[in-house]
């Protein structure tokens, strides 16, 4: 069965419910999850270059896959954070696009403990 092409006037009518949602908060658990799924593919990005010794990182961690390290992430609660924050306070080794989405986590890490906004220093991102 072929789906039909949605009409500008359909298209124009999700753009304004997806920005509703955003302006009231309802899309903010999915916004987070998108925030938390691209921290992981950035400390994952990073597990994958060598470590600063030029060691494999799978070599000291025994993770392979990405579903291995997410595993190990998600062993623990505090692991994901912990990775996140192990970058701080200058986000060394990481790609500009990489620390953005690591800060990211942190930021909201820090809301959601109530903990003041902190300053991120972002220049330092290979």
């Amino acid at each position: 069965m072929a789906t039909m092409a949605m009409t500008n006037a359909e298209r124009q009518r999700r753009y304004r419910q997806r920005l509703k949602a955003r302006a009231s908060g309802a899309a903010l658990p999915e916004q987070a999850r998108d925030a938390v799924e691209r921290a992981i593919a950035a400390l994952w990005a990073f597990h994958e270059r060598p470590s600063p010794q030029g060691l494999n990182w799978a070599e000291i961690d025994g993770c392979s896959t990405i579903d291995q390290y997410r595993s190990e992430l998600e062993r623990n609660p505090g692991n994901f954070l912990q990775a996140c924050r192990a970058f701080l306070p200058d986000f060394g080794g990481l790609t500009p696009e990489e620390a953005h989405a690591v800060a990211t986590v942190i930021a909201l890490a820090d809301a959601l403990r109530l903990a003041p906004p902190r300053a991120m220093n972002l220049s330092n991102a290979a």
